[in-house]
């Protein structure tokens, strides 16, 4: 038995090495002219069959003419990620921001991967970025050079501009519909992505900045991370303090029981309200504007961390013990997250009894969800346990999908049904402050909320659309011959309230773009806007 294991082992071993050559030997080989139609037709044919609503930003005819033409582009051998600049385009031309295409990156070993985590943050990781009219500007600054204030520009990365970067990739990407206002948050989202695609894994990388007038270089380093750093101290610490004559005070059983206490209340926070250990920051946070508590801020920076019931819960039963009369919703940069619950969150926002907040999500046929990433969320030392429950998953999925009165396919979700509203929901004056970077699930709750006139949204119109999203389940594949990573979507999400301007945001009631100094100041004119009209009202 012990050699069967061991020869197992070895095989795997070799068997991830061998993957990991032969991907490395594809990058750099040329795709014949054959292989490349072979893909673009494989693209095409798997969008037809998976994408709800292909052609509600762009015709059938048009797509069918995009798609002749890139075959009719290709006359010579291309490298992989060379071909990728031909064929993501038309994955970008249905306008469905979640779905996109990945160039190839080189893959490495686990000896490798286990040596470069070691390393630490790299160089482009160590800052926040903002595109702000056609520039890149850091907003804040993680490495370990602190001489580099927030709002300085990054001129350029080993000579790189951020135009040049914008420029190239611009069309591998889009947003929902034909708005604009998303795709500077989405290649700020992305940039580290594209000068790794550019450069390659670097320990160091040279920065040309620009702060007021000045124009210097700055040579960043990857450092390692600070709980590789933190665990090494912890080790120098206990190794010092093991002397025969420390003395380590002993805690009594009583103290030991309430610091596990403590601990156990603070982990559990954490987690309702999404705390980021990168960041350091919480994914939900409520503030109050004065002393009186008569106006908050509900800041919500995603829909996809932490255990969002009770912090809701929470949240509203402290505004309605503190008589809170207005309530100003932050979803800006929201990009979204889980349906489950947005769907909670509007359960506390509206007055009516009962409320349905999306419709039944549309599909493209009775057994399209079987296309899903049904492990991809997953370990795979899981897999062993959850394969065999898959036939009766299978069998939900199908039997939740029916054909609605239009012909259409719709699956039945939890957060399509008629929903009561919460006892404690806030009866107040709402506010909603949105702009470019609100997308998805964001954009799915803003269209929600625009149906009650008495709520203001503030800011620029979102980047998501008014009218729904292709998301809800994705279903990735490789392009057969390029092995180009595609992620498609499965399900047409929409709010029940719609809009008769087709494929644009959620516009605000008062539009609000704060200019480059205010960003980088800190100002914050959309929430000094509703200040102002909170006293005006009174």
């Amino acid at each position: 038995m012990k050699n069967y294991l061991f020869y197992g082992l070895v095989v795997l071993f070799l068997s991830n090495c061998s993957s990991v050559e032969k991907h490395n030997a594809l990058m750099e080989s040329n795709l014949s002219t054959e292989e490349q139609l072979e893909d673009v037709t494989y693209l095409e044919r798997k969008i037809e069959k998976i994408q709800p609503s292909l052609h509600q930003f762009i015709s059938k005819e048009e797509l069918r003419r995009k798609f002749d033409s890139v075959r009719n582009t290709i006359k010579i051998p291309l490298k992989p990620n060379e071909f990728y600049f031909k064929v993501s385009p038309l994955l970008a031309s249905i306008r469905q921001g979640h779905s996109i295409m990945s160039p190839l990156v080189p893959k490495y070993s686990k000896k490798e991967s286990k040596e470069m985590k070691k390393k630490g943050l790299g160089p482009v990781s160590q800052f926040d970025y903002k595109y702000i009219d056609d520039r890149l500007f850091i907003m804040e600054n993680k490495s370990k050079d602190s001489t580099i204030q927030k709002g300085t520009e990054v001129v350029s990365i080993e000579n790189i501009t951020p135009q040049e970067l914008f420029l190239k990739y611009r069309s591998t990407y889009s947003s929902d519909g034909y708005n604009e206002t998303f795709i500077p948050y989405a290649f700020t989202m992305r940039f580290g992505s594209y000068v790794y695609y550019e450069l390659g894994m670097r320990d160091s990388l040279q920065f040309k900045l620009k702060c007021y007038d000045s124009i210097y270089t700055k040579l960043i380093k990857r450092f390692p991370d600070k709980k590789e750093t933190d665990k090494n101290d912890k080790k120098d610490t206990l190794s010092t303090s093991k002397t025969k004559d420390s003395i380590i005070p002993k805690l009594t059983k009583e103290q030991k029981k309430e610091l596990k206490k403590k601990k156990k209340e603070k982990d559990e926070y954490d987690y309702n309200y999404g705390y980021d250990k990168v960041k350091k920051e919480y994914t939900k946070t409520l503030t109050f504007t004065a002393k009186d508590s008569m106006t908050a801020v509900f800041k919500i920076k995603n829909f996809a961390k932490g255990g969002y019931k009770v912090a809701y819960k929470e949240v509203f039963e402290l505004l309605k013990k503190s008589n809170t009369k207005n309530l100003i919703l932050d979803l800006r940069g929201n990009p979204g997250g889980r349906l489950n619950e947005i769907h909670e969150l509007y359960s506390y926002l509206t007055a009516d009894s009962t409320f349905q907040l999306i419709e039944e999500a549309k599909v493209t046929s009775k057994t399209s969800l079987l296309q899903a990433d049904y492990l991809s969320s997953l370990p795979k030392s899981a897999y062993i346990l959850i394969i065999p429950t898959y036939p009766v998953y299978a069998s939900i999925l199908i039997l939740n999908t029916k054909k609605d009165e239009n012909g259409d396919f719709r699956f039945r979700m939890k957060s399509s049904k008629v929903k009561p509203h919460k006892a404690n929901y806030f009866d107040g004056k709402i506010y909603v402050l949105i702009d470019g970077g609100s997308f998805s699930a964001a954009c799915i709750i803003s269209s929600k909320l625009k149906e009650n006139p008495e709520i203001t949204f503030v800011g620029e119109e979102t980047g998501g659309a008014f009218n729904g999203t292709v998301a809800g389940r994705t279903s990735s594949y490789e392009l057969p011959n390029s092995k180009l990573k595609t992620r498609l979507w499965i399900m047409d999400i929409a709010a029940t309230y719609k809009t008769n301007e087709n494929g644009r945001g959620i516009f605000p009631d008062k539009e609000i773009i704060p200019t480059k100094d205010q960003v980088v100041s800190g100002a914050d004119p959309e929430l000094e806007w509703i200040k102002l009209d909170i006293e005006s009202q009174k």
